[in-house]
């Protein structure tokens, strides 16, 4: 198992990532961005999933578009956050493959014989899967980096706080 190391970064509220949940509708096709109207007809849905980069791995994480995230990903640490199920995700923003931005991929259950066993994301670029909790990737030696994240009472509402799992050495 890989073990954490550096600082604890402050991510923002747990009340700003809204719960992903499975389309009924389409199993295995649950988006991580929305591309919804609002109730009011006119304004964006805010996306489900919050992107984050510091200028160093021990530096504080500040929220970035997608567009720009997409324009510096591989040059600064990005981590991607988002709650699926309830449970809040915290990993590299880029696929290991070809650091393509995850943020556009899909988030399935991993079932058998209709038991959800795990959870995964789906890189669009090449279709590669990672699991959401171990990390491992359908195809390859290829591993997602995973966050570690905390959940902390703060003066204005559950914090998540997230820091960098070192990466298990082969050999």
């Amino acid at each position: 198992m890989n073990k954490p190391t550096g600082p604890w970064l402050y991510a923002g509220l747990a009340s700003s990532l809204p719960t992903i949940e499975p389309d009924e509708n389409e199993p295995g096709q649950t988006k991580i961005r929305s591309s919804g109207i609002a109730e009011d007809g006119f304004s964006d849905l805010p996306p489900p999933c919050r992107t984050l980069q510091s200028k160093d791995k021990d530096e504080p994480l500040n929220e970035v578009t997608q567009d720009e995230a997409q324009n510096s990903i591989g040059l600064q640490p990005q981590v991607l956050l988002f709650r699926y199920r309830d449970k809040i995700h915290a990993m590299d923003h880029a696929c290991p493959h070809q650091t393509y931005p995850l943020s556009r991929g899909t988030i399935y259950d991993i079932e058998d014989f209709g038991v959800v066993l795990s959870a995964g994301i789906t890189c669009p670029k090449h279709g590669w899967s990672f699991d959401l909790f171990t990390g491992e990737s359908d195809r390859g030696r290829y591993k997602l980096n995973l966050w570690e994240v905390e959940i902390r009472d703060g003066d204005k509402g559950q914090e998540i706080w997230v820091r960098r799992r070192e990466r298990r050495r082969m050999g």
